[in-house]
């Protein structure tokens, strides 16, 4: 019994591995020759979506809707749906409701797959999550079917507004627009019905479970809301008015957007603009199309992410928001950073520099690599940049020379993508785990020296 304990995994381990076990199932299901319309096994295909659907990113090296089989459309659909609440949160109900008693350990577990900060109220946490995910894709495959149907037709139409759901709930950006040649929503520029509901469907999940269960308690009462529900709403209100604003400059007169639009069709655009690039790979202007400085905006907001403990990647609103207050603070000569009356615990900026560090590190290596072996394709560092920041944000967006640059990319660099998707949907939240993970306490204190910063 005691060696079975020097074994025990940490809870961030055992995420991360939960996440690639559904990996490899998923790839073994897309490698059935009923998976593909043509009945033939693409490995490469195989794996590249099982992991781009199972870190719920969107990239895909071939086109969903014509390549894989009604069969394979569902695996990928249950991939989608499993990424985004996490295979644990999923485990986590025959935990909490089938034992009597669960161990704290499973408890902790449930707890920071969850996203939630203590371990009370997990088991209605838990509820909560299962509720608000079924009850909202269920309302956007209602609302969107209005729009897919008459398209479409019947079959066709009600499993598009079903797998879209899916999709934008979990943040992914899959579509079956392949089926009639379409780029993701482009065909529905000017739906407000299909663009406002993806974007309902993408806020939603992007904002996190722990704070679900605090605007379900609390309702319109935001002053109740608890201090981490006030910084990753105000940080995601502010992001995706910003980002409106910006694109609405940078691509109003943009001739290969949205210059010949009406005006109702340039404000509709532009707010899917803003809130799809926060890890949903959605788009209704193709992202090859974007002007230069709607496409750096982009890789910015890419990279930014959704919040911790929600079906988004990136670094997440929290970290951004610590970083910037910091930053505000310090020029300000002040010894604390807060916001709301209140200050953010003292591990807080180390942790938000680390995250930061290691993704802006992720995305440099990477992109250098990926320019080295496709130096002969005649990509842009532009269109590499993007690819890497998509793939490590889990968002799913690809500037390509047309629709997509996935495709075109050698296997070497989609095994990085894959590397970097699979980094993005653990990465950051696993760092966090670690280092507020309890520390025997340090002992020696080295003698401090100055350095000069900046």
């Amino acid at each position: 019994m005691a060696n079975l304990k020097k074994f025990r995994l940490h809870p961030a381990a055992v995420i991360a591995l939960s996440v690639l076990a559904v990996i490899i199932v998923g790839t073994s299901l897309l490698c059935i020759p009923a998976a593909s319309n043509s009945g033939e096994v693409d490995f490469m295909a195989a794996f590249f979506t099982a992991v781009s659907a199972s870190c719920v990113t969107g990239l895909s090296a071939v086109d969903t809707a014509s390549h894989w089989s009604y069969f394979g459309q569902a695996i990928i659909l249950v991939l989608m749906q499993t990424g985004g609440l996490g295979l644990i949160t999923i485990l986590s109900v025959f935990v909490l409701y089938l034992k009597k008693n669960p161990s704290m350990s499973s408890r902790k577990i449930v707890m920071q797959s969850a996203g939630s900060v203590n371990m009370e109220g997990i088991k209605k946490l838990v509820k909560y999550i299962f509720i608000v995910t079924f009850t909202c894709e269920a309302i956007g495959a209602f609302l969107m079917a209005f729009s897919f149907v008459p398209v479409m037709g019947w079959g066709r139409g009600i499993w598009q507004s079903v797998f879209t759901a899916v999709s934008a709930f979990c943040n992914c950006g899959f579509t079956l627009t392949g089926w009639y040649g379409q780029d993701s929503l482009n065909y529905y520029i000017s739906d407000p019905l299909v663009c406002l509901t993806v974007c309902a469907l993408i806020v939603i999940g992007g904002i996190g479970f722990f704070v679900w269960g605090d605007v379900i308690r609390n309702g319109i009462h935001f002053k109740r809301y608890s201090f981490h529900s006030k910084v990753v709403l105000t940080t995601t209100a502010c992001l995706i008015l910003v980002g409106w604003a910006l694109f609405l400059i940078f691509e109003w007169n943009n001739p290969e957007t949205l210059a010949d639009k009406d005006v109702g069709t340039k404000f509709l655009a532009t707010l899917v603009m803003s809130i799809c690039p926060r890890t949903a790979g959605f788009n209704t202007v193709s992202s090859g199309c974007l002007s230069g400085a709607g496409g750096m905006l982009t890789i910015v907001l890419m990279f930014i992410g959704g919040s911790p403990g929600s079906t988004a990647g990136g670094i997440k609103t929290t970290t951004l928001a610590v970083l910037v207050m910091s930053a505000i603070s310090t020029s300000r000569r002040r010894s604390e950073a807060h916001i709301f009356k209140r200050r953010f615990e003292d591990d807080a900026l180390p942790q938000a520099g680390t995250i930061f560090s290691i993704y802006i590190t992720a995305v440099i290596i990477c992109s250098m690599i990926i320019c080295a072996i496709e130096a002969e394709s005649g990509f842009s560092t532009h269109q590499i940049v993007f690819e890497v920041v998509s793939a490590i944000g889990t968002v799913g967006l690809s500037c390509g020379p047309e629709t997509t640059l996935t495709g075109l990319l050698s296997v070497g660099s989609q095994l990085i993508l894959i590397f970097l998707m699979y980094l993005g949907r653990v990465g950051g939240f696993t760092l966090i785990l670690v280092f507020t993970s309890e520390r025997r306490p340090v002992t020696i204190s080295r003698v401090a020296e100055s350095l000069i910063i900046g």
